[in-house]
């Protein structure tokens, strides 16, 4: 019993004391001094995200207006860039009034006139054989073909909206496109001339037999 009393002598004030400290560490002005952490916590929580929101809202600001700039200088330029090619789909005086537009267009007529006169002769003398006047047909279509899509051609240059090109382009196209017009009507004229001059001793060779088979007496086979 002594032993016992005199443990609980030594234990009892030591629990007070433990049990008084922790009182005093649980205290009411405790409680509400975390309870205002907390709550100074919370505001700078919510401060951090309006700060945030703000930050947000300026970097979306930034790139609306960014955007709008961009759209406003990528149209500026688009403007630009339009209004040069549409430039170019126009066809100045200069080039519509070039005396080589109305050469190849004389050019093209008289390459047409040439061939369809040369078969309507042939086809009328009767001289070709068969074969060489389809010959003569094949090539006549063959050039005047050719001779059709270098007038389309003329045709586009010479009218607005059609290519785009500078004066200096289509001035340089009409010089290659009446060179090859004279070239192709060079060539009908020769070709023609060569087929005429076929038939034409064909006719002479004729006419002689005929006269000498006159002279001699000498009956028709």
């Amino acid at each position: 019993m002594k032993m016992k009393s005199l443990i609980l002598t030594i234990l009892l004030p030591a629990c007070l004391i433990a049990g008084k400290s922790r009182a005093q560490s649980f205290s009411f002005g405790d409680l509400f001094g975390q309870q205002g952490k907390k709550k100074k916590l919370m505001a700078a929580q919510v401060g951090g995200i309006y700060t945030y929101l703000d930050a947000l809202k300026g970097g979306y600001n930034i790139m609306h207006h960014g955007l709008d700039l961009a759209h406003e200088l990528k149209g500026g330029t688009f403007g630009l860039h339009s209004d040069y090619f549409s430039s170019l789909e126009q066809v100045s005086p200069a080039v519509q009034q070039n005396p080589k537009g109305e050469a190849i267009t004389k050019l093209y007529q008289e390459l047409r006139q040439r061939l369809n006169t040369e078969i309507i002769w042939q086809k009328k003398q009767g001289l070709l054989k068969s074969n060489e006047l389809a010959y003569l047909e094949k090539v006549s279509a063959n050039l005047s073909k050719l001779a059709e899509q270098d007038m389309a051609e003329l045709k586009d240059l010479l009218t607005p909206g059609k290519l785009q090109l500078t004066d200096q382009q289509r001035l340089d196209r009409l010089d290659k496109l009446y060179a090859v017009m004279k070239d192709k009507a060079a060539f009908a004229a020769s070709f023609t001339a060569k087929t005429r001059a076929l038939s034409q001793n064909r006719q002479r060779a004729k006419a002689e037999n005929e006269q000498i088979r006159k002279l001699y007496g000498i009956p028709k086979p």
